[in-house]
C-alpha cells in the first residue's frame, strides 16, 4: 500500500483512515527498536484501537538471535554488552531459530483494496519519484565508475535469487573478508567483497536467519577450500558481521533516545561542535581534496550505497576533521544509503565513530594537520591501483598513481616529520583495532609523516614534491580542489607492502616519502 494523499500526516492517520474504509481485525508489524518507531509505533496502536483494531507487535526475523534466546534482557543497560566483542561472547553459544517456510498459500486482499487507488506499479512509481536524490547528485557518464555486481531489485525473490548466486554460482563465500575487517587487504578486501545483501536486510526482504542458514548448508557442503566441510575463517567473518549487525540493533534499544543526541550514548563531552554549511556541503560533494574522501561520497550520492570501509572513512573524516556535528552526517548517510536502517546507520556513527571521553581526554581531535590517517592509510592497501578511487574522480586520471592519491603534492612542500605511530588512546586513526595492532598490519608504516604547507609561487628555497612532467595539463585547485584541512604524506615502504600495487610510479627524487 503507498498512500499519497496529503490529508494524511503520519502513518497512524492513514492506518486509522484505511481502518475506516476496510474490515480490518488486527494489523501485523515487527517491533520498532528505535526511539522514533517507537513513538510512531504507540501512536498507531492508539489510532487502531480507537477503530477497534488490534496492533499485533512480533520480534520476528529482525536478528540472527531472537530477543527471547539472548539469555539477558537487551534493553535494560545494566545487562547489555556495552561493546561488540563482549556481546559476541555473550550470544556466540546461544540457540538460532531456523527460518520459517514460505507459506504454500496467502489469504486474498481485503474486500474492497482494489477501489482504495492504492493499487499499480504506476501508481507506486510516481509515489516514490518525489524521494529521488537531488538533480545535483546525479551517476557518473557514461564509463565512469564501476558498476556494482549486483542490481538491487525489491522483494523476496530477487534477494534470495542474489543469495543463491553469490553461495553457489560464484562461490563467493570464500572470498569474503568481512565488511569491517580493515586488516583484509588483496584483491578481495573490505572495500569490493562485500556480499551486498545489505539493502534487502534492511528492507525484511530477507532475514539474517534465511542468509545464516544458507551459510551453514554451504559449510556443511563445500566448507573450508581444500579441506573436509566445516567451518571457514570467511564463513565465520559474515556470521560475525551479522553477530554486529544484532548488536547495533540491540543496543539501540538500551541506547533509547542518547543515540541521536549530541554527546551520543557515551555522553561525550568537550568537543567543540561545528555546523558550518559551507564546509558540510564540500563533504556532500566530494569535493574535499582527499581522494579517498571524494570517492566514497562520489559513489554514495550515485548509488545510494559504499562499503562499510568507505563509510568509515567519510564519517571519520566529517567528525574529527571538519568537527562538525556527527549528527549532520548521520542524516545525509539517512537519505542517501538504500539499506539504511536507524540502528544500524546512527549506531555505528556513534559507536564507531564519535570519539569516546578517553580520547577526548587526550587531545582529540588535533588541529594542526589530519587527524584520520585512515583517508590516507587504507587506499594504499585497499584500492592498491587506485581503480576505484579513479573511477569516481575522473579529473585524476591523467596524473601517475602516486601525485592521484595525493595530489597536494603538486603545490604543496614537506615542513615537519612527525610520529603518526598509534597507541591507545591516540588521537589520531580513528579505528580502535589500528590503534592496537599496529605492530603486525602496519609494518609497511614507517610510523612517520610529513606535514605538507603551500609553497608561494615565488618561493625559491621550498619545492613541492614533483617534477613538471607529473602535472602535465592539471592545475589543483581548477581541475580539482586544494585539501580542505591541511594534509600528510606518510611514510611508506614499498617493499613491504601485502598486495600487488601501483604505487612508485614518479621518480624517486619526487617521493622521499615513498622508499
Amino acid at each position: 500500500l503507498v498512500c499519497t494523499d496529503e490529508e494524511h500526516s503520519g502513518p497512524a492517520a492513514f492506518f486509522e483512515w484505511l481502518c475506516q474504509r476496510l474490515f480490518v481485525r488486527a494489523m501485523f508489524t515487527h517491533q520498532g527498536f528505535c526511539d522514533e518507531e517507537a513513538r510512531v509505533e504507540e501512536d498507531v496502536r492508539g489510532a487502531l484501537a480507537r477503530q477497534g483494531v488490534k496492533l499485533d507487535v512480533c520480534w520476528g526475523g529482525l536478528t540472527v538471535h531472537h530477543i527471547n534466546d539472548l539469555g539477558f534482557d537487551a534493553t535494560d543497560r545494566q545487562q547489555m554488552p556495552e561493546f561488540k566483542g563482549q556481546f559476541l561472547g555473550a550470544v556466540r553459544h546461544r540457540p538460532v531459530r531456523q527460518p520459517l517456510p514460505v507459506p504454500t498459500t496467502l489469504c486474498p486482499p481485503p474486500f474492497g483494496i482494489a477501489d482504495l487507488g492504492f493499487v499499480g506499479s504506476e501508481l507506486v512509481a510516481s509515489a516514490f519519484a518525489s524521494l529521488r536524490v537531488p538533480a545535483e547528485w546525479t551517476p557518473p557518464p557514461p564509463g565512469v565508475g564501476t558498476p556494482q555486481d549486483v542490481e538491487w531489485i525489491g522483494g523476496e525473490s530477487a534477494a534470495l535469487r542474489h543469495l543463491q548466486r553469490y553461495i553457489w554460482e560464484m562461490d563467493a563465500l570464500p572470498k569474503y573478508k568481512g565488511a569491517t575487517e580493515s586488516f583484509n587487504h588483496g584483491e578481495n578486501n573490505a572495500v569490493n567483497a562485500g556480499t551486498r545483501l545489505s539493502p534487502w536486510l534492511a528492507f525484511g526482504c530477507i532475514t539474517a536467519r534465511t542468509v545464516l542458514a544458507e551459510v551453514r548448508k554451504y559449510e556443511r557442503a563445500r566448507g573450508r577450500p581444500g579441506k573436509a566441510p566445516g567451518k571457514s575463517s570467511t564463513t565465520y567473518r559474515l556470521y560475525k558481521e551479522l553477530i554486529f549487525r544484532d548488536f547495533l540493533r540491540y543496543s539501540s534499544l538500551a541506547w533509547g533516545s542518547s543515540l541521536f543526541k549530541i554527546g551520543g550514548p557515551f555522553q561525550v563531552s568537550g568537543l567543540e561542535w561545528r555546523r558550518d554549511m559551507e564546509l558540510f556541503k564540500r563533504w556532500q560533494a566530494g569535493q574535499t581534496g582527499f581522494p579517498f574522501v571524494d570517492a566514497g561520497m562520489r559513489e554514495l550520492a550515485a548509488t545510494g550505497f559504499i562499503s562499510h570501509l568507505h563509510r568509515q572513512c567519510c564519517a571519520a573524516f566529517l567528525v574529527r576533521d571538519l568537527r562538525l556535528d556527527w549528527r549532520m552526517g548521520a542524516e545525509h548517510f539517512e537519505a542517501c544509503l538504500l539499506d539504511y536502517t536507524p540502528d544500524a546507520n546512527w549506531g555505528n556513527w556513534a559507536y564507531r565513530i564519535l570519539q569516546r571521553p578517553c580520547l577526548v581526554a587526550a587531545g582529540c581531535p588535533v588541529r594542526e594537520h589530519a587527524t584520520t590517517v585512515e583517508v590516507l592509510a587504507w587506499p594504499i592497501v585497499h584500492d592498491a591501483r587506485l581503480d576505484h578511487t579513479l573511477a569516481w574522480l575522473p579529473e585524476l586520471r591523467s596524473l601517475p598513481r602516486d601525485i592521484a592519491r595525493e595530489p597536494w603534492r603538486l603545490e604543496y612542500c614537506p615542513v615537519r616529520r612527525i610520529d603518526v605511530k598509534p597507541y591507545r588512546d591516540s588521537p589520531l586513526w580513528f579505528c580502535s583495532a589500528n590503534r592496537v595492532n599496529w605492530q603486525y598490519e602496519y609494518d609497511w608504516l614507517s610510523g612517520h609523516a610529513w606535514t605538507m604547507a603551500a609553497v608561494p609561487a615565488n618561493a625559491s628555497e621550498r619545492q613541492p614534491l614533483r617534477c613538471e612532467e607529473s602535472r602535465g595539463a592539471f592545475e589543483l585547485g581548477r581541475d580539482y580542489p586544494r585539501p580542505i584541512v591541511p594534509p600528510l604524506c606518510l611514510e611508506v615502504d614499498l617493499d613491504r607492502l601485502p598486495v600487488d600495487h601501483g604505487w612508485g610510479d614518479t621518480s624517486a627524487a619526487e617521493r622521499h616519502h615513498i622508499w
